[in-house]
């Protein structure tokens, strides 16, 4: 961990204002890009996204990568990693909003650079030149002499570490620039205030602070060695906890049964949340070398359980995820968590049979690590790209879906195609819009795709709940009336009766501009209380906005009063302030009113 080059001191100060002037011409160079006027068409706001990212990318890889005599391959590398992750948005397009599946391409055009300028920092550190022979044959030799994973693991961590610190000092910078720009207001200087409200200044100052740190930071490889191990120990010891803890869950599964999981809706990304976490801390006790292996039994022995227990792990994912397939057939995000947990299966399976093999399992794992780093390099590489199409082949399998039968015209997801299935849900949208044989399916398809954004409402909304249907849990009151769709819609949003399980009831009579709404607590929450809103009718429809009557502790008793029918709509006189005719501000209530 500690032997090589970035675990020696360095005097080499001209990287560090190279690095300086660089960061803030990067820095400097995006703003601008981020400034420009909005694009014409897609094409424009993928280039202006991809030279974004590959400016950042490309910067940040050049700052890592450059070593005294190595300039020319530091920038190829830099170039090289710049394009991947920049390409992520040339090939796909740029993402519609933060929720989109479309963004793990770009995570996968980042990780693909990462991985790729740690394997050109372990090459380089070897010093073994290019191969010689171009053959499958000459390269596995050429990379068995090249790049060693002891290597590849300190790079890895080392790259984390500057990063961070990096990010952590270039915040210091801008806090120190905002409280000297006050000091300096307070003497009436006010040069430094106005140039902080220049976004091109703080672009200078941000990249500027960012890159001196990381010049300064390369040259001291000894204090990066120690924080490193700092962090590695600090990590041994979470393992026997986590590793207990992993345990303990997965031996009450027999007990408790699954279902508690699937109720949460979210299982998938937690045991895969869960599976990353007992793969860093088994690797912080493996370490990178037999020197810094943990020599104790109760941490070597958690290393062991750690690895063992991926696999019941993954098991749990992939059997949710084949569970929500099975019901509402493939997305773009289920073909995503597929692809996670193929990665995360073929991991868990190499870790068990280098445990389960015979002596020395830890340098077989480290051996297994550099395997999979190579796999994930080219993996994500893969996944940057849109060559496997999980956009079109999710949106494929729904209109197979609908077509056969399998999910009925009113139940179908419309607005989900419209949103979360890229471009080829949109054109499918269009053909089910026009072209469906069906009538209800064309219908709902041209109310789908009118939608404004994909908080909107579907159209068949009351078609899609899922959990108890909501007149078998609502209780309407004083007598049963049949209510309206709107009002029906209005009811399974999640500030009302929601589309879960829990208890409703209705306060309403025919024709009223309000109602007042009690859900029941969730019934894995225990010792909440019930939810009571008021929802008021604004022409047609139902407002999006509710008034919240359950806050306070007197909660319990205004359900009861409500249920009792002990509620009523009184008029108030208020006062309101015009200014110019027109009125101003809240209304004001009558209490200390002067008398006119």
């Amino acid at each position: 961990m500690e032997t090589g080059p970035e675990a020696v001191e360095t005097n080499w100060p001209i990287r560090a204002w190279v690095l300086v002037i660089l960061g803030s011409l990067v820095a400097l160079a995006i703003q601008q890009l981020a400034d420009l006027p909005e694009q014409g068409g897609d094409w424009g706001r993928r280039l202006v996204s991809a030279a974004t990212l590959c400016l950042g990318v490309g910067g940040l890889s050049f700052g890592l990568a450059w070593e005294k005599g190595r300039g020319l391959a530091a920038i190829v590398i830099a170039l090289l990693c710049g394009i991947v992750a920049g390409g992520s948005f040339m090939w796909n397009g740029v993402p519609d909003d933060a929720f989109s599946s479309d963004g793990w391409h770009l995570v996968c055009g980042v990780l693909a650079s990462a991985f790729i300028l740690t394997l050109f920092q372990a090459g380089q550190e070897s010093g073994a030149g290019w191969p010689a022979h171009w053959s499958f044959t000459g390269l596995r030799i050429w990379r068995r002499e090249a790049i060693h994973y002891p290597a590849v693991h300190g790079h890895l961590w080392t790259n984390a570490l500057l990063l961070g610190i990096s990010g952590l000092f270039m915040l210091l910078v801008l806090g120190i620039a905002h409280l000297l720009a006050e000091m300096f207001w307070l003497v009436k200087l006010d040069f430094l205030r106005g140039a902080l409200r220049k976004d091109w200044f703080i672009a200078l100052l941000l990249g500027g602070g960012y890159g001196a740190a990381l010049g300064l930071l390369r040259d001291r490889g000894a204090i990066m060695a120690a924080l490193q191990r700092v962090a590695l120990l600090v990590l041994r010891v979470l393992a026997p906890v986590v590793a207990v803890a992993i345990l303990v869950f997965l031996a009450a599964l027999p007990f408790t049964g699954l279902a508690p999981l699937w109720n949460t809706g979210g299982t998938t990304p937690i045991m895969l949340i869960a599976t990353l976490l007992a793969l860093l801390l088994a690797n912080a006790v493996v370490s990178d070398r037999v020197e810094d292996e943990s020599r104790s039994v109760v941490l070597g022995g958690s290393a062991v359980a750690l690895g063992l227990l991926l696999l019941p792990m993954v098991g749990i994912a992939a059997f949710s995820t084949g569970l929500r397939i099975g019901q509402y057939g493939l997305s773009p995000d289920r073909l995503w968590a597929v692809t996670f947990i193929f990665v995360a299966g073929v991991t868990a399976t190499s870790y068990a049979a280098a445990i389960l093999g015979r002596r020395d399992w830890f340098a077989r794992l480290r051996r297994r690590n550099l395997a999979l780093i190579f796999m994930l390099a080219g993996m994500t590489l893969l996944l940057s790209t849109p060559l496997l199409g999980f956009e079109r082949i999710a949106t494929a399998h729904q209109l197979a879906r609908l077509g056969d039968g399998r999910v009925s015209a009113e139940a179908f997801d419309y607005k989900a195609l419209q949103f979360d299935y890229g471009p080829p849900g949109r054109k499918a949208m269009k053909w089910l819009a026009t072209s469906s044989p069906d009538a209800v399916v064309r219908t709902y398809a041209v109310k789908a795709s009118r939608l404004p954004n994909r908080w909107a409402d579907a159209p068949n909304a009351a078609a899609l709940a899922t959990g108890t249907p909501l007149m078998d849990r609502l209780t309407i009151l004083p007598v049963k009336v049949p209510l309206d769709d709107t009002l029906r819609t209005r009811l399974l949003r999640y500030d009302a009766c929601g589309d879960g399980t829990e208890a409703c009831v209705l306060r309403y009579a025919a024709g009223q501009d309000y109602a007042v709404v009690i859900r029941a607590p969730a019934p894995r929450c225990e010792g909440c209380n019930e939810t009571i809103v008021l929802l008021r009718r604004t022409g047609d429809s139902w407002s999006d906005d509710v008034v919240d009557l359950s806050s306070g502790k007197d909660t319990a008793a205004k359900a009861a009063a409500i249920r009792a029918g002990r509620v009523e709509m009184r008029p108030v006189q208020q006062r309101q302030l015009f200014i110019d005719g027109k009125p101003a501000g809240e209304p004001i209530a009558l209490e200390n009113a002067a008398e006119p």
